[in-house]
C-alpha cells in the first residue's frame, strides 16, 4: 500500500473499531436489512394445509418453506461452528427439519481421546527414532487441542459438534487448575458431551457427574462418609454446583423460565444449605476407576478416563432427605450407586429443569434474551418428546432452531433479538466459511495466544461459571432495559483488540490461521502441515466492479444477509482505497472489517 491508502485504511479500522466499543447499543438498535425465511406478521390465509383446518399452519410465515440464501446462512450459523458459501447454497433445497434430522442419523465422528493418544503415539516414535527418551514422553495439551480442531474442521456431524460445545459451557471442567496435566481426561470429557448430546438429558447428568474430571475438578472424587470424631464431613463442592449450575438454578421457576414468587412476591428458593449437606452425603464413596482402595492417587490417565466406581464402605449410610420431600431410603446393606441414581432421578424430573436448561442451550444458539413463551414451548419438548419422554435432547433441538424466534425473519428486526458471538465461534467459523486447510489435512493448533488475547478456548473456563455468566448485564442501554448479554462479560479493551489483531494475523498472513507448535524438541518442521485459508473464489473476482459482489459475497457467508448500509459503505470505501492492483489485498481486508463489524458481531 502507498502511504495515503495506509493512512486511510488506519482512519477506517480505528472507525470500526470504534463501532464495535458500542456493541451494547447496537445489540438493541441496530437495524439490519431483513432477510430471512418469512413473516407472521399477524396475517391468517385459508388454505388446504392441516387437512381442513381453516388457517394454514405453514402459509405466510415462511417456517414450512425451504429457506433462502440469507435464511440458511443464518440457521446454519445457530446449529454449526461456521459454514461455506456451497454448504449454506446446499441448506437451500431442504427444509430446516430435514437438515436436522440428517444431522441426527450422522454417526459420530472421529474419537477425540483416540486421536490424542495416536498424535503422542507419534510423538513417542518419532523420539524414541531421534534418540530421545520415550520415557519422557506424555500427552500434552494441545495435542487435545489439536484433536478438537481435526474433529471441528473434517467432521461431517457439525450439529453434535455445535451442542457438545454449548454443553460444555453449561456442564463446565476446565483445564484450569490441574487438568492441564491431564489432556486425555478433558478430551474423552468431550466425547462424553458429543455422546449425549442427542441422547437423553439424564443420561447426560449421569455420565457428567461419574465423569473423572467432573471429579477431580468439583472435587467429589475420593469424598469420603461423614466422621465427626475426625470432624470430618461430606465435600459439598458437587451437591451445590450439580443444582445450581446444571439442573435446577437457585429459584422456582414456571415453565416459560419466569419466577415463582412467594406472597410476598418474592423469588422462592429451590433449595438452601440443609439441602446441599444432603446431597454431599450423596456423592461419597466414589473414587477413580481404576483405583484398587478408595483414597488412592491416581495411577494413570487410564484414572482420569474410565467413569468413577463406588466404594459403599465409604458413602454415607443413612436416609438423604432431598428436594421436593423425596427421601432416600435407609438402604443395607449400603448401595451407593442406587443413592446416586435416586438422587440424579430426584433433579431430572424436578419442574425446574426444562426452562432452566432450555433458557441457557438457547443463549448459546439463538439468543441472549428469548422470550418467556420462547423457553415455554422449549421446556414443553423437554418435559415431553410428543411420546412421552422426558429429557430427549433431539427433541430439545428442534424445539430450539425450529421455533418461530429462531426462524422468523421478523425477528432479525427485534432489537431485543440476537447475541454476540463469543470469540471460539468467531474462529471457528472463519476457518469453515472458508475452508481452511493443509496439505497434510491436519489441524495443528495449541490456541495459547488465542487464549490470552480473548480469555477463550474450548474447557479452558476460569470458574465453573464458565467464560461468562447467562445474567450478566453490561452497564449500559442493556442493562438498562433490564435485557441480558452474557458474551459481553468477556468482552473489554484487551479482547476487542485481541480479537481484531489476532484475526488481521490469520487473514493477512501466511501461515497463520492455526498456532502451529512442533509437538517434541528436533522435530522436522513440515510445511504441509501450515494451515491457511482457502479463497480462490473470492480471488476470482479480479474486476474493480466486482467490489460490490465481493461484499455481497460476505454479507451471505458471514452476515446472513444483515449486512446495514453503513457498514457496506465503509467497506467500498476501504476497498476502493487499495490500489486495484492488489485484489488479494482486497479480498483479505474485506473479510476482516467484515469480521470486525458490528453486523457480524451481532448474531440476529
Amino acid at each position: 500500500m502507498n502511504k495515503r491508502t495506509f493512512t486511510n485504511f488506519k482512519l477506517i479500522c480505528f472507525f470500526v473499531l470504534g463501532l464495535i466499543s458500542f456493541l451494547p447499543i447496537t445489540l438493541l438498535s441496530q437495524n439490519p436489512v431483513i432477510l430471512g425465511s418469512g413473516n407472521t406478521g399477524g396475517m391468517n390465509v385459508t388454505t388446504s394445509d392441516s387437512q381442513g383446518s381453516n388457517t394454514g399452519d405453514q402459509t405466510i410465515d415462511g417456517l414450512g418453506l425451504l429457506p433462502n440464501m440469507s435464511a440458511s446462512s443464518r440457521f446454519l450459523q445457530q446449529a454449526t461452528l461456521g459454514a461455506d458459501l456451497e454448504t449454506i447454497e446446499a441448506m437451500t433445497d431442504k427444509s430446516y427439519s430435514q437438515w436436522i434430522e440428517e444431522q441426527f442419523a450422522l454417526p459420530r465422528g472421529l474419537d477425540i481421546e483416540q486421536y490424542t493418544k495416536d498424535l503422542t503415539e507419534f510423538v513417542l516414535d518419532s523420539s524414541y527414532s531421534n534418540g530421545g527418551d520415550p520415557n519422557n514422553v506424555r500427552p500434552r495439551l494441545y495435542y487435545w487441542h489439536t484433536a478438537w480442531w481435526q474433529y471441528t474442521m473434517t467432521e461431517a456431524d457439525v450439529l453434535r459438534n455445535r451442542i457438545a460445545l454449548a454443553l460444555s459451557e453449561i456442564f463446565v471442567v476446565s483445564e484450569l487448575p490441574e487438568l492441564d496435566d491431564v489432556p486425555l481426561s478433558l478430551a474423552n470429557y468431550y466425547d462424553m458431551l458429543l455422546d449425549n448430546s442427542f441422547g437423553n438429558f439424564r443420561q447426560l447428568l449421569e455420565d457428567v457427574t461419574f465423569h473423572p474430571a467432573m471429579g477431580v475438578y468439583l472435587t467429589h472424587v475420593n469424598n469420603p462418609k461423614s466422621d465427626t470424631s475426625l470432624n470430618r464431613f461430606p465435600d459439598e463442592n458437587y451437591a451445590r454446583e450439580v443444582m445450581q449450575l446444571f439442573t435446577i438454578g437457585l429459584y422456582e421457576l414456571n415453565d416459560d423460565g419466569t419466577q415463582k414468587l412467594d406472597s410476598l412476591g418474592k423469588p422462592i428458593p429451590t433449595y438452601d444449605n440443609d439441602d446441599i449437606a444432603e446431597f454431599a452425603k450423596v456423592f461419597t464413596g466414589l473414587t477413580y476407576g481404576d483405583a484398587f482402595l478408595f483414597g488412592q492417587d491416581p495411577q494413570g490417565h487410564l484414572s482420569f478416563t474410565v467413569p468413577m466406581i463406588m466404594k459403599d464402605f465409604w458413602h454415607n449410610p443413612g436416609q438423604k432427605a432431598l428436594l421436593n420431600g423425596f427421601t432416600i431410603p435407609n438402604r443395607n446393606p449400603i448401595d451407593g450407586i442406587a443413592d446416586i441414581s435416586d438422587a440424579l432421578d430426584n433433579l431430572f424430573n424436578h419442574p425446574n429443569v426444562g426452562p432452566f436448561i432450555a433458557r441457557k442451550l438457547i443463549q448459546r444458539l439463538v439468543t441472549s434474551n428469548p422470550t418467556p413463551a420462547y423457553i415455554g414451548r422449549v421446556t414443553n419438548a423437554f418435559n415431553n418428546n410428543g411420546s412421552g419422554v422426558r429429557g430427549d435432547m433431539k427433541a430439545v433441538i428442534k424445539a430450539i432452531l425450529l421455533d418461530e424466534e429462531a426462524r422468523d425473519c421478523a425477528m432479525v428486526d427485534d432489537p431485543f433479538a440476537g447475541m454476540l458471538r463469543e470469540p471460539i465461534t468467531r474462529y471457528t467459523q472463519l476457518c469453515r466459511a472458508f475452508n481452511a486447510f493443509s496439505n497434510a489435512g491436519t489441524f495443528r493448533n495449541d490456541m495459547d495466544d488465542f487464549h490470552k488475547l480473548v480469555f477463550q478456548r474450548p474447557l479452558a473456563s476460569p470458574s465453573v461459571f464458565n467464560f461468562f455468566q447467562p445474567d450478566y448485564q453490561p452497564i449500559g442501554p442493556i442493562d438498562d432495559a433490564d435485557m441480558f448479554a452474557p458474551e459481553f462479560q468477556i468482552t473489554n479493551s484487551v479482547t476487542i483488540l485481541g480479537y481484531a489483531n489476532r484475526l488481521h494475523d490469520w487473514i493477512m498472513k501466511t501461515n497463520q490461521v492455526m498456532e502451529y507448535r512442533d509437538f517434541f524438541s528436533g522435530e522436522q518442521n513440515d510445511s504441509d502441515r501450515y494451515v491457511n485459508l482457502e479463497l480462490t473464489d473470492e480471488l476470482n473476482l479480479e474486476e474493480v466492479s466486482e467490489i460490490g459482489e465481493l461484499i455481497e459475497r460476505l454479507n451471505i457467508i458471514l452476515v446472513a444477509g444483515q449486512m446495514t448500509d453503513t457498514t457496506r459503505n465503509i467497506l467500498t470505501q476501504a476497498l476502493e482505497s487499495i490500489p486495484e492492483d492488489e485484489w488479494e489485498i482486497r479480498v483479505r481486508m474485506a473479510i476482516w472489517l467484515v469480521m470486525i463489524s458490528p453486523d457480524y458481531l451481532i448474531l440476529r
